[in-house]
């Protein structure tokens, strides 16, 4: 397995992996803004969007490879405020359903956070549906709850569902 920032053209190249990962993904129940039903058509013009983001320099595409092949996703948006160029936000840790609980989740989030604090990014936030998969990897992980949400989103078959909000304080990067 390998863990890599993609460049959007990189992206480009992985487009019809990238739909089918999410696709799957919202087919599955998974809260990550879309609800079903949900189209290749959709998760293209979402991938389209998210790469043009990566190519203005806006967010990171983390991606974990296995023989070539994307299996699983993570996006770091690097906040623009003049007043937040310390924070980033992590966004739709996506893993594709024939590779789950193999540890790929865990090794996006570690990329992630090695690529944030690359970046001088020293707070992360995230926010995940509570008592999903996701709380359960971002507590193992060291990352703090700050607060619960109820109803704050709806779940794929129009369930209203809480989330939980999460943040995790980086240390600096050792200078090479």
């Amino acid at each position: 397995m390998t863990i890599a920032v993609l460049t959007a053209v990189e992206a480009e190249r992985h487009m019809p992996r990238l739909v089918e990962i999410l696709t799957a993904s919202v087919g599955d129940g998974a809260l990550v803004g879309f609800v079903l039903p949900f189209s290749a058509d959709q998760a293209r013009a979402y991938w389209h969007g998210t790469i043009r983001s990566v190519s203005l320099g806006e967010r990171l595409l983390v991606c974990a490879l296995i023989e070539g092949q994307v299996v699983g996703t993570v996006q770091l948006y690097l906040s623009p405020e003049p007043n937040a160029p310390h924070r980033a936000e992590v966004y739709k840790l996506l893993v594709h359903r024939d590779f789950q609980r193999r540890g790929l989740g865990a090794a996006l989030m570690d990329r992630v956070e090695l690529e944030a604090g690359h970046r001088n990014r020293s707070l992360l936030i995230l926010d995940t549906v509570q008592a999903g998969a996701g709380e359960r990897l971002y507590r193992r992980r060291g990352w703090q709850e700050i607060g619960i949400v109820p109803n704050h989103f709806v779940d794929p078959f129009g369930n209203a569902k809480a989330s939980v909000y999460f943040m995790k304080h980086l240390v600096a990067p050792a200078a090479s």
